[in-house]
């Protein structure tokens, strides 16, 4: 079994890597279509997630062949399992991107409060540069960069939202005009949220990764 499974699990770690990328590269053109009101980078973000979620698909398909024929243990079954956990997690803030980007096309033509939207644009680097840590930390096997990543960003991102929530909610007590685009800016500020929080359940895996344990990390 040792060289046919080394062989497969290269391919499928070379996949999750695909994956990853592709995740990353929606969150990071998501945020930016928001900060830029570009709906064609928008609505490129959400054509690709159909690539998304066919990776996902196969990978899982792939994970769970590899575990029911080899039946691998301790180590290589740890790497099986993480990938198949992973991916779930790359899958899902892959949707919130989506998400993400469906609200610049929502937004357009609609009144839009530009103090709010810089917070937006600060939330959406801060989130694209967690999820690139997550990524890297996962892809080393690196227990403590993981731990570091989502200690580093957890409190920042909720102070983030709380910073886009406020102003939301008082611009929609004053103007009943504003009403529809201060519930997309809290819509985006959630989805990016739940960005962060995938990102982090990925140093969670990275954790167990390298030591077995399955840990919380915020």
């Amino acid at each position: 079994m040792g060289k046919v499974f080394d062989e497969e699990i290269v391919t499928l770690k070379a996949d999750f890597v695909k994956l990853g990328a592709l995740v990353g590269q929606a969150v990071d053109n998501a945020g930016q279509a928001f900060i830029d009101h570009d709906s064609k980078k928008a609505e490129a973000v959400i054509t690709n997630d159909h690539d998304i979620n066919h990776l996902q698909i196969y990978i899982e398909k792939r994970s769970f062949e590899m575990i029911a024929l080899y039946q691998p243990v301790t180590g290589d079954l740890r790497e099986v399992v993480g990938i198949l956990k992973a991916v779930t997690d790359l899958e899902r803030a892959g949707d919130h991107a989506r998400n993400v980007a469906k609200s610049v096309i929502e937004i357009k033509g609609k009144e839009r409060i530009s103090s709010v939207e810089e917070i937006i644009a600060t939330m959406a680097n801060q989130v694209s540069e967690q999820y690139e840590n997550s990524i890297e930390s996962y892809g080393d096997a690196d227990k403590d960069k993981a731990k570091q990543t989502a200690q580093s960003y957890d409190k920042k991102i909720d102070q983030l939202y709380n910073d886009i929530a406020a102003p939301s909610y008082q611009a929609m007590a004053k103007d009943p005009e504003i009403v529809s685009s201060a519930i997309i800016y809290l819509n985006v500020a959630k989805d990016l949220g739940r960005i962060s929080d995938y990102s982090t359940n990925i140093c969670e895996w990275t954790v167990y990764l390298a030591t077995g344990k399955i840990i919380e990390l915020n």
